[in-house]
Formats: C-alpha cells, sequence, structure tokens
C-alpha cells in the first residue's frame, strides 16, 4: 500500500525448526550434531568445526594456564565450570555470555579470598554483623567494586590482581548495562575478560607445581580441609 515501508526481520530467531512444530514435521530433517552447532553458534558466524577450533584457539591465550583444579564441590561449581562454559561460549560466538560468565566468576573469586583470608580485626574472625558493621553490608552482599576495594585496601590482592577484578567488572557493566555500548569490539573484550578470570582464579588457588607435587595456597589447604576436599593419606 501506498506510504507503506519494508522492514528487513530475522524470522524465527528462538526456534530449533529440525525439532520444534510445526516445521519439525513439515521439513522432516534428521537431528544431526551439525544442525544443533549451528543453532547454538550465533548467526552469521561460522558453526562448521574449523570455525570453532580457530575461535578455541584464538580464547586460548590466558597468560596463566588453569591445569588442576581441586574436586570440590563449590569450586568445581562456582569457578571452574563456569569458566568451562566461558570459553565454549566463545567458542559458538556467544562473546556476551563469555563476559558475563566471567563476571560471575570475579564475584565469586572475590568472596572465597575472602572467605579463606581469615580476615580478622582485633583477633578475632568477623561475623556477619561484624561485616555489616564494618562495610555496611555482609561481605559477599556487597558492589563487586566495593569488595575489591575492601580486598586491596587490606592487602588481600595485589595491584596486578585487582586490576584484573576491574578490567572484568568494567567491561561486564559496559556491555551488560548499557544500551550505548557497540559490539564492535565485543570478541576482544571477551578474550581481555577471559584472560583475567582465569589469572584471579590460578591465583584465588595459587596451584604450582614443587617436586612434582601440585602446590596451593595455605588458606585454601585449610578451606579444603574444612569442606571435605582433602583425603587422608592411607
Amino acid at each position: 500500500m501506498p506510504g507503506d515501508r519494508l522492514i528487513k526481520v530475522f524470522l524465527n530467531p528462538l526456534q530449533f525448526e529440525e525439532i520444534d512444530e510445526p516445521w519439525a514435521s513439515h521439513l522432516k530433517h534428521d537431528v544431526s550434531l551439525e544442525a544443533v552447532m549451528d543453532f547454538m553458534c550465533t548467526p552469521g558466524i561460522g558453526s562448521d568445526l574449523e570455525s570453532i577450533i580457530t575461535r578455541y584457539r584464538k580464547i586460548s591465550i590466558e597468560k596463566r594456564r588453569l591445569f588442576a583444579a581441586p574436586l570440590e564441590p563449590r569450586i568445581l561449581d562456582k569457578l571452574v565450570w563456569p569458566l568451562r562454559h566461558a570459553k565454549s561460549s566463545y567458542m559458538c560466538g556467544n562473546y556476551l555470555g563469555t563476559i558475563a560468565l566471567c563476571g560471575m566468576v570475579a564475584e565469586m573469586v572475590a568472596m572465597l579470598l575472602f572467605e579463606i583470608s581469615n580476615f580478622a580485626p582485633n583477633n578475632r574472625p568477623m561475623s556477619g554483623k561484624d561485616q555489616e558493621s564494618l562495610f555496611g553490608r555482609k561481605f559477599e552482599k556487597l558492589g563487586q567494586e566495593r569488595r575489591v576495594q575492601i580486598l586491596s585496601f587490606f592487602g588481600i590482592i595485589n595491584d596486578d590482581l585487582k586490576q584484573a577484578f576491574n578490567i572484568i567488572r568494567k567491561t561486564r557493566s559496559r556491555y551488560l548495562h548499557l544500551w550505548s555500548q557497540d559490539h564492535d569490539q565485543l570478541p576482544s573484550n571477551a578474550e581481555k575478560c577471559f584472560d583475567a578470570a582465569v589469572l584471579i582464579v590460578v591465583t584465588g588457588i595459587g596451584q604450582k607445581i614443587e617436586e612434582g607435587k601440585l602446590v596451593l595456597t595455605p588458606a585454601l589447604v585449610t578451606y579444603l580441609e574444612q569442606h571435605g576436599g582433602i583425603a587422608e593419606q592411607d
């Protein structure tokens, strides 16, 4: 009709047509791994094996490697698996997912570092009420910027770790909270967040090899002893 304008649209952006009805019955396509990967990957980004491997190699540039992780459920669920999912998100072109998961990991590490630091003003461990009196709220309920300030002020983290925390926090805030944030640098910013997130996890765990043995930070070893993450030797 006169005056009508054409608008380009992406039809059924949330539907997996090989599975969803009525398309599945009509198309009668087999549900292959290739179709699954095509749905999981961001439209317009290659979902073939070579493209996925290329993105894996691009995200695998962290300066410190997480080569071992304690088999303690909370550490795996809060730190390790989210990092793994952040990496796989990048492989699928879900760069926002990478940044969001790195933000979660950073917050969890901040809380873990505070918990295992045995922070004890007046030579006694802080209760929840003590934290509220000193910080205004319990540590885990503070904003991430305030958490990092506290960890830095009391020497629980160094300047390098503080910078890594801030890279993730600021990047996450821009992409997840600002409509005006463009996505032209999104992949490279996701890479920087992943590198920073691995750094803070590795530093928090304190892993290194001495005489062929995995050595963790004494504070984390105490935490693992308290939570059943260390088995007694026969």
